[in-house]
């Protein structure tokens, strides 16, 4: 009986271990200092991220960060006032207390200089623009990171300016309504003469613009500006509305070539009788003339109307300019599977729609910093597919971004145009005329790609990316458009895709895209350390990669 107990006993405990939970790994901390990598002085009150934890440092430039799990870190620095950005890797196994970790960051510097007309008056009021390079609808163009106003001494500053990174530097006084006198003379050369925009040091247009880049930490001073005057012109002419409610104005918009995804503040023209108007004041350039009635209902009333023209001002007035007024477009199209879903041929809802949206650039907000002018609208709904499909009501005024959503897992937008043009990565023009229909074709045999991603010493990796690239991209604007990536924890990236087959470029990195067009240059350039990968039809492949170091 004893013996019986006994092993009876010995069954209990052995049952028990065996259902008892793995011990969880000891957490481990890190510790280190943020210092200025021209100085090697420490950085206080500088904020220091890792997992989610934050902490700030110390008059020393100390940081510290408890019970972390085990594994490899990225502890970064990241701070909008001195233009701060950089961060570097630790590896923490159970229990250990990492020290002496370092993080060197590259202090962020300003811009000034002093704006002044042709007789070396200073000029008021002026807008600076601080633009960057960036890739937008497969196009290269330029962005603003922010603007500065001029005083009454004509002298700004930009701060704070990321530290090694190339900028244009735009003057240009913003149009003003009091600028459009519809009294004002017939005569271009008894006109008040107006300034032009102009790229440092003296440039009417970008292609002639010297950039500027700061060392870290640098206060660059004599960024000096002269901006030419030009004789001031008019335009004039007439809104044709056939029915529907006449708009009471019309906005003159400045329109500068490689500027796009935004645009400057416009200016708005009163319409007279028979919807008449004049708009004087304008420098020689590219304008955009849009009007709307019920442009704010959301769709818009059905006796609403829309007009937009685009226009140049060369060497004299603009005189019986037509717009046509036309009530809100139809667009109209067809969408079909290609493979369908699992291979099935049946309707599925989809969402298609048509955005616009417009952020005005060169009005500075209190803080210096993105206007806060500007807005979105969306136009579409869900159809279904295959099938026709029209997406009524699109005001006719202008650019609009194709968005298709509700996809099922798998597909993916193979093929997208309006007429004869693609809309894939472009803009589609809604103006009310008969352009044609939309062809949008969904593809349903998407693959996915997963990365395994170690460093140099074969330890898997975390807080890194993996980028995949089409291998027939044929430049980098082609490639801003078409480059997935996913996050890479413990070793293992997500699922990449769904991608169209075909064979692409896989490379892992710690660069991060920020929406400039610097970390894709730096990846186009990388394309000879990716590794070549065939993504077959609804298939998962699976690579093996270590961290490429990216210039």
């Amino acid at each position: 009986m004893a013996r019986r107990l006994l092993v009876v006993s010995i069954l209990f405990v052995v049952a028990a271990w065996a259902q008892a939970p793995p011990a969880e790994p000891a957490p481990g901390s890190v510790a280190g200092v943020v210092k200025d990598a021209l100085t090697h002085a420490p950085l206080a009150d500088v904020p220091v991220s890792a997992d989610g934890f934050t902490a700030t440092t110390d008059s020393q430039g100390r940081f510290a960060f408890q019970r972390l799990e085990p594994g490899r870190h990225w502890i970064s620095v990241y701070e909008e006032r001195r233009a701060l950005s950089a961060g570097v890797y630790a590896l923490v196994n159970a229990g250990q207390e990492v020290t002496g970790v370092e993080i060197f960051v590259k202090m962020g510097g300003t811009i000034s200089g002093k704006v002044v007309d042709e007789d070396q008056k200073p000029v008021a009021g002026a807008a600076v623009l601080l633009l960057e390079k960036k890739f937008e609808f497969g196009q290269m163009a330029y962005d603003r990171e922010f603007t500065a106003t001029t005083g009454d001494d004509g002298y700004y500053r930009l701060e704070p300016v990321r530290a090694e990174r190339s900028y244009l530097i735009l003057v240009k006084k913003p149009l003003t309504a009091a600028a459009q006198a519809a009294a004002a003379s017939e005569a271009a050369a008894e006109r008040e003469r107006v300034l032009v925009p102009t790229y440092y040091p003296n440039s009417p247009d970008a292609q002639g613009a010297q950039p500027v880049i700061l060392t870290p930490g640098e206060s660059r001073a004599g960024i000096d500006v002269k901006m030419a005057a030009t004789d001031a012109y008019c335009i004039d002419g007439a809104l044709d509305v056939a029915g529907g409610v006449a708009p009471d104005s019309l906005t003159i918009t400045e329109h500068m070539a490689l500027l796009t995804g935004s645009t400057f503040a416009p200016v708005t023209v009163a319409t007279k009788a028979e919807g008449k108007f004049r708009a004087c004041g304008l420098h020689p350039g590219d304008y955009l003339l849009a009007a709307s009635s019920g442009e704010s209902s959301n769709p818009p009333p059905q006796d609403s109307v829309s007009a937009f023209a685009q226009v140049a001002i060369t060497d004299r007035d603009v005189h019986d300019l037509k717009l046509l007024a036309r009530s809100p477009a139809k667009i109209s199209g067809d969408a079909i599977w290609d493979p369908p879903p699992n291979g099935k041929a049946a309707e599925r809802p989809v969402s298609i729609g048509l955005m616009k949206s417009i952020a005005f650039d060169d009005q500075a907000d209190a803080a210096g910093r993105r206007s806060s002018l500007g807005g979105a609208f969306s136009f579409g709904g869900s159809v279904s597919v295959p099938g026709p499909f029209t997406l009524g009501r699109v005001p006719a005024a202008g650019d609009y971004q194709l968005n298709v959503g509700d996809l099922p897992p798998g597909c993916y937008i193979k093929e997208a145009s309006f007429g004869t043009t693609s809309v894939m990565h472009g803009l589609l023009r809604a103006t009310g005329g008969a352009e044609g229909r939309m062809r949008l074709v969904l593809a349903c045999d998407g693959g996915f790609l997963t990365a395994r991603v170690a460093d140099s010493e074969g330890n898997p990796v975390s807080h890194v990316h993996l980028y995949v690239m089409p291998a027939d991209a044929p430049s980098e604007a082609a490639l801003s458009s078409s480059i997935r990536s996913s996050e890479v924890e413990k070793g293992w990236s997500g699922a990449t895709g769904p991608l169209q087959p075909g064979k692409y470029l896989a490379l892992a990195s710690d660069l991060e895209l920020d929406g400039t067009a610097e970390p894709i240059l730096k990846l186009w350039r990388a394309r000879s350390k990716a590794k070549e990968v065939e993504v077959g039809p609804n298939a998962t492949v699976q690579v093996t990669l270590e961290v490429a170091g990216i210039d």
